[in-house]
C-alpha cells in the first residue's frame, strides 16, 4: 500500500513500477507522449475505472503526471521525477562508488 510522506516515496515509486499493467501504461505513454484516460483505456483494452485506479498508483509512485482540460484527463511520464527516484536509488545503492572505482580499474 501506497504510504503519505517524504521518506516512502522511493519504495512508493518502486511499488508503481511492479505491476505488468503498470508497466504497459508507462510503454504506452512512452510510445505516445500524452493521452486521454479514455483513449489509453481503449487503447489497452481495458475499463476506464480499472485504468484510472492504475494511474492512480503511478501518480502516488511519481511516475505519471495529469492534466485537465474540460472533463478530459490526459495522462503523460513525469519523467523529472523518474530520473529523480533512479537517482535516489544508486545512491542508496552507493552505485556512483562502485561505477567510479570500475572506472579506476578499467583504466
Amino acid at each position: 500500500m501506497f504510504i503519505p510522506g517524504a521518506r516512502h516515496e522511493l519504495s512508493d515509486h518502486f511499488l508503481a513500477l511492479a505491476n505488468p499493467t503498470r508497466l504497459r501504461i508507462l510503454q504506452r505513454l512512452g510510445e505516445i507522449g500524452e493521452e486521454s484516460v479514455n483513449d489509453l483505456a481503449l487503447a489497452l483494452r481495458m475499463s476506464q475505472p480499472r485504468i484510472s485506479w492504475h494511474l492512480r498508483m503511478l501518480r502516488v509512485g511519481g511516475a505519471v503526471r495529469q492534466r485537465r482540460d474540460g472533463r478530459q484527463v490526459y495522462c503523460s511520464l513525469d519523467t523529472d521525477t523518474i530520473a529523480r527516484r533512479h537517482q535516489e536509488l544508486r545512491e542508496l545503492l552507493h552505485l556512483q562508488h562502485l561505477e567510479r572505482q570500475k572506472i579506476v580499474v578499467q583504466r
